[in-house]
Parts: C-alpha cells; sequence; structure tokens
C-alpha cells in the first residue's frame, strides 16, 4: 500500500493500491483501445467534453484546493490558484481541439514539383505516457490531459507518489464526461518501478512526456531509448535588476516570485542580480518583505509558507546553504529548518563554485549577486547550466533589447519576474530545462504527427 500523507502534520490522508504488473497490462490495453476512441472523436465533441471537465473542476475547486493543500504542503491561497489555472488549463485545451490546423505546401518552387498540390493536416500521435512531478498536482496534470486528449489521443498518467490525489480526482471527474471509456488513467508506481518501466518501454506508447529535474530526465531516456519526448525540467532562474528601474514598485512581487510555493517552482527566482549603485536599499527592502511572510499550516488562509514536500528535502536545504555559508556566503534573514519547513532565506556573497549557486535549489532560498555593467550581467544570469526564464527590470528599451538578445532563456520578461507564466504561453527553456515546449497548443503540436498529402494533377 502507498500511504500519502499530509505534509504539515505528517497524518495518513489516504491509501492506495500500487499498480502492479498484471494491472499495468490492463491499463496499457485500455488505453491502446481508448486511443482509437478518441481519435475518431469529432473536435467539437472533444472540445465540448474538454469544456464540460473545466467547468465540473471549477464547480469542484474547494476539494481541489484542499487536496493540494494537504498532499503538496502548498498554502490554501496558492492552491485555489493553482485550480483556477487547471480549470483554465483544460477549458483553453477544449478551444484549441476546434483550431488544429494544416497547411498548403507549394510544390512549384523548382521544375521537378510542376503539377502537383500538396497539404499537411495534424494526427493524433498515440497513446501518451506522462510523467507529472509534486509542486503543482493539478495543474501540471491539466497540461499533459488537457492537450493530448484534445489532439485527440489517450493519455495515462504517472503521477508522483508524493501527490497522487489531485490525478486521481481528475480522472474521476472526467469519467463523468462524455469523453470515452478510458480516454485518461491513472498509475500508482515509483519513477523507476518496473510499471514504470513497462510503460517507458511500451512500443504501444507513442509519446512520453515528462516534468521532472535533469538527473530523472536523463534515467529515463536510458530506460525508454529512442521516442517522441516531451520534457520541462529544470531552472536556476535569474531576476536582473538595474538601477534605471522602478523596482521599489515590485519588491513584493520578487519577494513572491523567490518563495512562493516553498521555491518549489522551476522558475522561482533563485538569483537576484541586482546594480551596485541600488544593492544596499534593495536588499533593505528585500529583507523586510521576506520578514513580513507567515509561516505555518497550510490551510491557514494567512499563510505563505507551508512545509516544503518532505524532511529530506529540507534537509537537503539546510545542508546546501550551511555548505555555502563555509564556503564564504551570508545569510540575510532565515536559514533555519524547523522539522519539513524551512524558513524563507536570503543569501549575500555566495560563491559560484558552491553547490546553490550552479544547481537548481528548489526550495526557499534566493541569492542577491551585484554587477555593474550590463554584459557582466548577463554573464552572471547565463553561468548556469539551465535557462528556462529570465526577469529583467529597466526602463531602458535598448537594455531590455540587449537582455532578450543574449540571455540564454526561453522566455525573457521584461519588468516582470522570472515567475510568471501564462499558460497558453510556449513554456520551455534551453539548455539543460527541456525538450520542446509546452503551452496548450504548442502541446497539441507536440503530440500530434504531420501527414502530408500530395496530389499529381
Amino acid at each position: 500500500m502507498l500511504y500519502v500523507k499530509n505534509k504539515f502534520n505528517g497524518e495518513v490522508i489516504a491509501e492506495l493500491k500500487e499498480t502492479s504488473i498484471e494491472d499495468a497490462k490492463t491499463v496499457l490495453r485500455k488505453a491502446v483501445n481508448a486511443f482509437k476512441d478518441v481519435s475518431r472523436l469529432p473536435a467539437y465533441k472533444r472540445s465540448e467534453s474538454l469544456i464540460d471537465l473545466s467547468e465540473r473542476i471549477s464547480k469542484g475547486a474547494d476539494s481541489f484546493a484542499k487536496t493540494i493543500a494537504m498532499e503538496a504542503g502548498k498554502p490554501i491561497k496558492y492552491a485555489q490558484k493553482e485550480v483556477r489555472r487547471a480549470a483554465f488549463t483544460i477549458k483553453t485545451s477544449g478551444e484549441e481541439a476546434k483550431r488544429i490546423y494544416g497547411e498548403t505546401i507549394p510544390f512549384d518552387v523548382e521544375p521537378r514539383g510542376e503539377g502537383r498540390f500538396a497539404y499537411y493536416t495534424r494526427v493524433p500521435i498515440g497513446p501518451v505516457f506522462s510523467i507529472t512531478p509534486f509542486n503543482d498536482p493539478l495543474n501540471l496534470v491539466a497540461h499533459k490531459v488537457g492537450p493530448a486528449i484534445a489532439a485527440g489521443n489517450s493519455i495515462v498518467n504517472k503521477p508522483t507518489t508524493l501527490t497522487p490525489l489531485s490525478s486521481l480526482k481528475l480522472e474521476e471527474m472526467l469519467r463523468s464526461t462524455e469523453l470515452p471509456e478510458n480516454s485518461y488513467q491513472n498509475i500508482i508506481a515509483g519513477g523507476e518501478s518496473e510499471v514504470t518501466k513497462f510503460f517507458l518501454t511500451s512500443e504501444e506508447m507513442k509519446k512520453v512526456t515528462f516534468t521532472g529535474g535533469i538527473e530523472a530526465a536523463e534515467k529515463l531516456v536510458k530506460t525508454a531509448g529512442p521516442k517522441k519526448y516531451s520534457m520541462e525540467l529544470g531552472s536556476n532562474s535569474p531576476v536582473i535588476v538595474f538601477e534605471d528601474s522602478d523596482w521599489e514598485n515590485y519588491v513584493d512581487s520578487i519577494v513572491d516570485a523567490a518563495f512562493e510555493s516553498q521555491g518549489q517552482n522551476c522558475i522561482h527566482a533563485q538569483r537576484l542580480i541586482v546594480q551596485k549603485n541600488i544593492i544596499s536599499e534593495f536588499k533593505e527592502a528585500i529583507i523586510k518583505s521576506t520578514k513580513k511572510l507567515k509561516v505555518g499550516n497550510p490551510l491557514d488562509e494567512n499563510t505563505d509558507i507551508g512545509p516544503m514536500i518532505s524532511e529530506g528535502e529540507a534537509k537537503r536545504v539546510e545542508k546546501w546553504v550551511n555548505e555555502a555559508v563555509s564556503e564564504g556566503g551570508n545569510v540575510l534573514t532565515g536559514g533555519r529548518r524547523e522539522g519539513s519547513i524551512y524558513y524563507p532565506t536570503v543569501m549575500e556573497n555566495v560563491p559560484r563554485k558552491a553547490t546553490i549557486w550552479k544547481n537548481e535549489v528548489f526550495g526557499p532560498v534566493t541569492l542577491i549577486i551585484p554587477f555593474e555593467k550590463i554584459e557582466e550581467a548577463i554573464e552572471i544570469a547565463n553561468d548556469v547550466p539551465y535557462g528556462l526564464q529570465a526577469g529583467v527590470f529597466t526602463s531602458n528599451i535598448e537594455t531590455a533589447m540587449k537582455m532578450i538578445d543574449h540571455l540564454d532563456f526561453g522566455a525573457v520578461l521584461i519588468n516582470d519576474t522570472s515567475d510568471f507564466r501564462v499558460d497558453t504561453m510556449p513554456f520551455g527553456g534551453m539548455k539543460k530545462s527541456g525538450i520542446g515546449r509546452e503551452g496548450i497548443r504548442f502541446a497539441i503540436e507536440e503530440m500530434t504527427e504531420i501527414k502530408l498529402a500530395i496530389f499529381r494533377r
């Protein structure tokens, strides 16, 4: 049995039967059969069912939010926001189901092509296998399920065993729509279990879409071999603050970007790269705002910071911070742990050799780093193996354009933090931050195949 615990008090909130190999074979067979039914559904019916599901999510918002707060330790106000986003993600997937377009292709671009006419369409790729993380246990599932079904595919999801309940609730809710039976199924299994390997290596699963860390992704690819992948991986996101910006108006937004959901967010602001002329005032303002954050029970409406996903993860963050201090770094506020809670922490003078400087902390820690010239800011920002999103605060359009041109990140946000995402935008990164793009329309494209038709007149 798998015991799902309340991350704040450790109480067991659910007991689940883990998927066996025999169960997995049945799930796979059902997914293959469901694909035949979903792929034959006209677009308007897929659309109507997904919009129906979205409405059901909104009606069940309180129950979903409470589940997220308990199983993930996410403060309830952020859990409520996640439910709203998930409803939007599914609704927009329904709308995009009616906008899967093809294109005509000119063939008379050379003499051999005269007398020929061609067009392509997008067709469903086949059964999809998805693996989803703990930090957004509903919306990141919605980002797999919505586009997969909109494109005409069936999908099997493996939520992390730490937070499977939101995904199971979504599956149950989907059964109440008019989508074919087994369009969406969950398995309960560990990341390196035989059951997970069964799905990864199955030739019947035509697409693997994964959200998680780079180490897990590397193991996954070694196990599954050549396949069609989409991967949204880690980051170490910078927010770059120039002295000409109105940064004073955005202090609370920057602090929120650093610590929302305990920093367990791939676009959380891990490095605050600040021009030297303003760094003293900036530092003082960030510390003051951080100290206002309330740490406590995620079910309390006033809580800003809850527990991390496990005590082990809190201990890892504690180790990284202590290591950085031993190497010359200073803790300006925070820097302490109580069980699975790690207090929001701001640091300075952390050397580049420190683990917490180069790697993704995935916890409530942010570093303040000074710079003088724009070239130095770019070099500091790019000096990590990741490149998901970067925020830049400046009032100078030339500075903004130079940052957009030279930052090696999938998205550069001007006068905003790194921690902003609209669920329709192309979402993904450079370097080790992933393969392909999510965001509903872009995920649909990743879950379809192009089929070309050529006519000779």
